[in-house]
């Protein structure tokens, strides 16, 4: 469905973290990638959006049984980050309020959607979107970020958007095939039974930031 639709018409489901009822297993295994897993990696190099000083792009995605992780990568060229200051470590890493500098989200072909912006929403019970950031690298002008999506999408279109004005980049989004996706599980090399990670402190997520109210992200 193209970006500028009614809000109506898209009917968003917003769905992101677990919930406090949540089995403590099953909270595990939706929130990252299975360790007892090798995964399928799809040839899915794809460029989100681009100018003349800035690139934003989805790189080495890996499919799991339980979901897919890729890692975001975002480059700045170096006369430009030293011409204006910038500093892409605060305008990807930062939280809060002021996170709706960049913004990632995902939609799935049957209208769940989850961003970075999303907070605790969702009916529960194991059928959340989950997506959230892992660790990453970078600097002034380079910064790769992993990301972690959860489910499998379902069969049809996976659409990925994102918006960041302070790279001069507009709300934009490219769209993978869902089948495709599911298809590479056949692959996927299952090690070893799966079992829950070492205890881990358990942190909320932070606040939501401010989002402009034209945006795809702030449909709720």
């Amino acid at each position: 469905m193209p970006l500028g639709a009614p809000a109506d018409k898209l009917r968003p489901m917003w769905t992101a973290y677990g919930h406090d009822g949540d089995d403590p297993e099953e909270f595990h295994r939706r929130m990252s990638a299975p360790e007892n897993e090798i995964p399928v990696a799809l040839p899915q190099n794809v460029v989100l959006g681009r100018t003349d000083d800035a690139v934003i792009a989805l790189q080495r995605l890996s499919v799991y049984t339980t979901g897919i992780a890729f890692d975001l990568v975002v480059r700045l060229r170096p006369d430009a980050a030293r011409a204006d200051g910038r500093d892409l470590n605060e305008l990807i890493w930062h939280g809060g309020p002021g996170g709706g500098r960049f913004l990632l989200g995902v939609e799935f072909a049957d209208g769940r959607r989850a961003s970075n912006a999303s907070g605790r929403h969702g009916p529960g019970e194991g059928e959340d979107v989950v997506f959230v950031s892992g660790g990453g690298s970078g600097g002034q002008a380079s910064v790769e970020q992993s990301w972690w999506l959860h489910p499998l999408p379902p069969d049809g279109p996976l659409r990925i958007v994102v918006r960041c004005p302070d790279l001069g980049i507009s709300e934009r989004s490219v769209v993978l095939d869902g089948a495709a996706i599911r298809a590479a599980v056949d692959d996927v090399v299952v090690l070893w039974p799966w079992a829950p990670p070492p205890e881990m402190d358990q942190r909320e997520p932070p606040a939501p930031p401010d989002l402009p109210a034209d945006s795809w992200f702030a449909g709720s």
